[in-house]
């Protein structure tokens, strides 16, 4: 069990966030939006997580500040925290900020990805039967986040859905031929995202051992590099690691 968590959580903390103009909402934002944009500066990231917390605390029933909040409580939680005890807490947080959103407004696909996230990171963070309890709602937020904007998060709700598929033990409804549908399907959702191209390279690598197959996905994922904006963070880090799965692929 402690391995398939392990595996299961490698697989999906790094998403792909949609970049967000400073002039949403009035200007409610922007502030928190340009700093979450620089994510990968610690301290510009705890910035974004402080600046979206102090708009929800003052609107806790506006739920645009609810799935922000949620977002960078992940962020944080899984990047620049260490400590056990704090992840929970701020994953905690997050879960019940996604909730919160979804209280207002149940049409929003961003409320149902961040709260599935932060829900398999604090089950995580939790304990293995924590996450198995609450791998259902999990599922069903990322469904339900699919059906409302497939695109959201550059196809993240599928991407999730893929490697849970990959890394749940056959005895709990894992199949391969399922994630490399989920996988697929990111694609079709966001075709600009290596990130997509990335999960189904390793899973045709490791999987069905078809390395012709995992070399060309690997490859068109790679050459979208010079359509990667800075301001997409895991697209970048995305790249970088499918030049390496060339690299050592190629050898």
């Amino acid at each position: 069990m402690k391995l398939f968590l392990l595996s299961f959580m490698l697989s999906v903390v790094s998403f792909s966030t949609p970049a967000m103009a400073a002039s949403e909402n009035d200007g409610r934002f922007a502030a928190a939006d340009a700093a979450f944009i620089e994510r990968g500066s610690e301290a510009r990231a705890k910035e974004a997580l402080a600046l979206y917390r102090a708009v929800y605390t003052q609107n806790p029933a506006d739920p645009e500040a609810g799935w922000r909040l949620s977002m960078a409580c992940y962020f944080v939680g899984f990047e620049f925290t260490g400590d056990n005890e704090q992840k929970k807490k701020l994953f905690a947080e997050g879960r019940d900020a996604g909730a919160s959103c979804l209280k207002i407004s149940t049409a929003s696909a961003a409320g149902h990805f961040w709260t599935a996230v932060n829900m398999a990171l604090y089950g995580q963070a939790a304990g293995p039967f924590k996450m198995l309890f609450t791998l259902p709602a999990i599922v069903g937020h990322l469904n339900d986040s699919v059906s409302i904007d497939p695109g959201y998060a550059y196809g993240g709700a599928y991407r999730v859905l893929g490697a849970i598929s990959q890394n749940l033990p056959y005895i709990l409804g894992g199949r391969n031929e399922d994630a490399r549908r989920y996988y697929e399907k990111a694609i079709a959702a966001s075709p600009d995202e290596p990130m997509n191209y990335l999960f189904l390279a390793r899973l045709l690598a490791d999987r069905f051992k078809d390395r012709a197959a995992a070399l060309a996905t690997a490859e068109k994922g790679a050459g979208l590099c010079n359509s990667i904006t800075p301001d997409r963070y895991e697209s970048l880090k995305a790249i970088s690691d499918l030049n390496d799965f060339l690299k050592h692929s190629e050898k």
